[in-house]
């Protein structure tokens, strides 16, 4: 399985960890609800950037958000 798809994974799993829609996050993070959806399904290259916007949205460090992948 490729990184991105690694990663989505594990944010949607943090997000539903919480209980949240993907609009719900996306609102949280301040991103919008279907590039949210595209980093889910591992369609999405992101920014290291948009990793930090992410990984402090779930509060979480990033090791945290790479731990297992």
């Amino acid at each position: 399985m490729a990184a991105n798809q690694q990663l989505g994974m594990r944010i949607k799993d943090l997000r539903e960890a919480r209980d949240w829609s993907q609009r719900e996050c996306a609102d949280f993070l301040g991103v919008h609800h279907v590039y949210l959806a595209d980093v889910e399904l591992g369609k999405r290259n992101l920014t290291l950037a948009n990793i930090e916007k992410i990984a402090a949205g779930f509060g979480v460090t990033l090791e945290e958000l790479f731990k297992g992948l």
